[in-house]
């Protein structure tokens, strides 16, 4: 406790120096486990936390709005009465050690205990301390909602949570969806907040809200490139009522699908029986759209004299559901980890039985530990052996079996280095060698098998194309065999032949 405020500008400053050097130690012990690690980060982020609110109340001490620091400073000098201003000072100081008898400035370790000593985050079962996602009551609440599925099980809406286009509009304009992303969007910002504490969430979501508003103005959010307004056409368009006399006979001359579209087009709601569309359909007939009944309109549509207020306030639902629906986007996107893990996790819970899984549950995370030990574990390979498929070094009586220790360096491949004669081989059918050869304009053939060296290449194709050799004839290139096995090339078959000779 400071009794002055050039005092508590030196302690803020002091403060501000402990926790500095108290991260950096922090940080140079490294955290194995994902509860260490956790633990870790949430530290720091309360250190970073307190050093900013620090820095904040110096800012205003150092701006001197009240200018109570310049007449402390003033007050320093003492003026023209220099001792007594000296011993007054003096006086206030004894009074204020007699008031706080034995009071001093923590220790570093006192200091740091209650960062030490804060409460861990709170993690569901499900959650596994932030590995894994927990959406179960979303996806009750997704399978409920007349804009979800009954049939979309957990796995298959871990899938598509964050795919929002093929949800029809008009279901997109309730109460429900909007509840449906409010709840969404607030969890995934709290497990952001759990799970990675070092990452500042409103500097990501300020840059997602700027991103947003460029793209909408620019109409380029898929699902909203009309900015959530549908302009309301005449029926005549579509289906020209007035054709008809009755609502059974236009039913059975142009389809449901072409009611469905004429409704759509009208911006008039699609849901309900093919009968009560039709119906709906037949109830504009001879009306221009704004005589039609508001009720029978879907969530957005704009008819032609609408009042500027109402539209307005259209576009700005349906702008505030855009946002929304790419703010779960961004955060599932920093959460792509956390999301393909409890996809994983889902899959693998379904193949354990009831036993495997109370095993597991029983388990702690040091696995994470274990496997990052596996990982950092320097393997012993002296003699540079390829790693076979358990990440281990071949042995080496298979390596001398498939002479790896045989190097084979092609020059038409850019001098690279092919280990094995089996490599080697199948190297002159893909890309690199062909590429090769096609910069030199030389057609990959048999003819040039074995070829590495670009000089070879060139002064083979010259010699070809000199005695014309390497191109298809079918007299002497294609191959006939008689009944003993005996191959020849179709000119010496066919002079056999004649002669009776096979």
């Amino acid at each position: 406790m400071a009794s002055t405020l050039l005092e508590r500008t030196r302690e803020s400053h002091e403060e501000i120096e402990r926790l500095e050097r108290a991260i950096c130690a922090d940080f140079r012990n490294e955290a194995v486990t994902h509860k260490e690690r956790l633990a870790q980060n949430h530290r720091v982020r309360s250190m970073l936390d307190d050093m900013a609110d620090k820095s904040k109340r110096l800012r205003a001490v150092y701006e001197d709005a009240d200018g109570v620091r310049k007449e402390e400073i003033e007050a320093l000098g003492g003026g023209s009465n220099v001792f007594s201003a000296f011993y007054d000072r003096l006086k206030e100081t004894r009074d204020y050690h007699k008031q706080f008898a034995g009071y001093h400035a923590p220790l570093s370790d006192e200091f740091l205990r209650q960062y030490r000593d804060g409460k861990p985050p709170e993690f569901s079962g499900e959650e596994a301390s932030g590995r894994y996602l927990d959406l179960h009551a979303h996806h009750r609440q997704f399978q409920n909602a007349p804009f979800g599925s009954k049939d979309c099980e957990y796995i298959a809406y871990l899938s598509v949570v964050g795919d929002f286009e093929p949800i029809p509009r008009e279901k997109k304009f309730t109460k429900a969806y909007e509840e449906y992303l409010s709840g969404l969007v607030g969890y995934l910002r709290g497990f952001h907040a759990r799970v990675k504490p070092l990452v500042f969430l409103d500097t990501v979501t300020r840059k997602a809200e700027e991103e947003f508003e460029e793209r909408w103005a620019s109409g380029a959010i898929p699902g909203w490139e009309d900015k959530g307004l549908v302009a309301v056409k005449s029926n005549a368009d579509v289906v020209d009522l007035d054709a008809f006399n009755s609502a059974a006979e236009m039913e059975t001359a142009v389809g449901t699908d072409k009611i469905k579209e004429a409704l759509a087009s009208m911006g008039l709601k699609q849901g309900g029986t093919p009968e009560q569309r039709r119906d709906r359909l037949w109830s504009t007939r001879g009306k221009s759209p704004g005589e039609i009944d508001k009720k029978l309109f879907a969530k957005g549509a704009v008819c032609a004299g609408s009042d500027v207020a109402d539209t307005k306030k259209k576009e700005e639902r349906a702008k505030g559901i855009a946002r929304a629906e790419g703010m779960v986007e961004t955060l599932l996107d920093h959460l792509r980890q956390q999301l393909e893990a409890t996809k994983g996790n889902v899959e693998k819970k379904a193949t354990l039985s009831l036993a495997e899984l109370e095993a597991e549950a029983e388990e702690d995370d040091d696995w994470v530990e274990e496997e990052e030990e596996d990982e950092e574990e320097e393997i012993y390979n002296p003699l540079k052996l390829p790693m076979g498929w358990d990440g281990k070094p071949i042995p080496y009586w298979l390596y001398k079996l498939h002479g790896l220790n045989l190097e084979f360096t092609c020059e038409i491949c850019g001098n690279y280095s092919y280990w094995g004669r089996r490599a080697y081989e199948r190297h002159f059918k893909e890309f690199r060698h062909q590429h090769g050869m096609r910069c030199l304009g030389i057609p990959n053939t048999k003819a040039f098998a074995e070829v590495t060296t670009i000089a070879d290449a060139l002064a083979l194709q010259k010699a070809l194309d000199a005695r014309k050799v390497g191109q298809w004839k079918r007299e002497t290139d294609e191959e006939c065999e008689d009944a003993d096995g005996n191959v020849y090339n179709k000119k010496t078959y066919e002079d056999l032949r004649r002669q009776g000779l096979i």
